[in-house]
């Protein structure tokens, strides 16, 4: 079955465009990521009205609402534990790249001061004018 290509709503492009310098104005304007600056308003919130409920909540009540509390918290927690261990996986590679660039160019290094490579790269050449040449300067400038 042969799929259509879909075609690209009128303005589209400048609406991304749009959406993507509002982002790095928001980015700009929270600090960093907008998603943490709303986690923590959110986090902050919640913390408010749970506090609330649980003011004015009898005994049976209020050991349903600490249960309900400590199963967002665990959820919200592990939310955030993954985004750790991203940014931990990304210093890793990082880290990795680092050390495998810096082992290439040990190895490159290594390789340009073989004999053989050496001679190809750089053969060596007699220094100076050659006799011819300098025969031709001498009969130019009338020298003998």
């Amino acid at each position: 079955m042969k799929s259509k290509r879909l075609s690209p709503i009128p303005g589209s492009h400048q609406l991304l465009r749009h959406v993507a310098a509002e982002d790095k104005q928001i980015q700009k304007a929270a600090g960093g990521s907008v998603t943490d600056a709303v986690a923590g308003w959110l986090a902050a919130e919640y913390f408010a009205a749970a506090h609330a409920e649980l003011a004015t909540a009898t005994a049976p009540r209020r050991w349903d609402l600490l249960r309900a509390c400590v199963l967002d918290w665990n959820r919200l927690r592990r939310c955030d534990r993954a985004a750790d261990y991203v940014a931990i996986a990304r210093a890793e590679l990082a880290i990795h790249q680092h050390k495998s660039e810096a082992r290439d160019e040990k190895e490159f290094r290594r390789w340009l001061k073989r004999p053989d490579i050496q001679e190809e790269l750089f053969p060596k050449a007699e220094r100076g004018i050659s006799p011819e040449t300098m025969a031709k300067i001498e009969k130019e400038l009338n020298l003998l």
